[in-house]
């Protein structure tokens, strides 16, 4: 296969991998990530890629990744080994480079932490990971929920309070959350700022 040149092929190929509703998905976390792009000056074109691109591996295989993503070295946290739900993360990021004509490592990095969160994961990966969990198709936040989000001054500022939700959902269902993304949560607590 050719690589894929730009967005009007890479939706194609999407629309024609993913099901309908993740498909929608995707596409609604790309208009998403792309408000946030504008409003915090992001680079728009590397936003919009990392966005598309977050969910092109979501029904990987769960063995068959794990199995590809060790051959090649590339580190998986503990959570992704166990949780078929967060595996299509490290292998999209490991993927981008063999798809898409233009994956810089922005983009690559923002796929790669887009579930988990990181200190790593950059403006582009907060704009991602923010877009993922509040893009309007999503059942679990009523519309005051995503006006609270959006209203606050800055990424981290998003991003940590995303976080807080999680925690107190998985503390009542007695979920354990990842060690990176506990990481991530003290440092933006204590004024971590993401780099670009």
């Amino acid at each position: 296969m050719s690589k894929i040149k730009d967005f009007t092929e890479l939706k194609a190929w999407l629309g024609n991998r993913l099901p309908e509703k993740r498909y929608l998905h995707t596409l609604s976390v790309a208009d998403v990530a792309l408000s946030l792009a504008k409003r915090f000056s992001l680079d728009e074109k590397d936003t919009l890629r990392s966005a598309l691109y977050h969910d092109a591996y979501r029904y990987i295989e769960h063995d068959k990744a794990i199995k590809e993503l060790r051959a090649k070295g590339f580190f998986i946290y503990n959570e992704e080994e166990e949780n078929d739900k967060l595996i299509h993360a490290p292998y999209a990021a490991m993927k981008m480079a063999d798809d898409l004509e233009e994956a810089p490592s922005v983009c690559v990095t923002a796929v790669r932490f887009h579930t988990l969160g990181s200190i790593l994961m950059g403006k582009i990966g907060a704009a991602v990971y923010i877009a993922d969990y509040a893009e309007p198709r999503r059942k679990h936040l009523t519309d005051e929920d995503r006006e609270k989000i959006f209203s606050l001054p800055t990424l981290e500022d998003m991003v940590k309070y995303i976080i807080e939700e999680q925690n107190a959902y998985f503390k009542e269902k007695g979920i354990e959350n990842a060690e990176v993304t506990n990481e991530l949560y003290s440092f933006l607590t204590r004024g971590g700022r993401f780099e670009d």
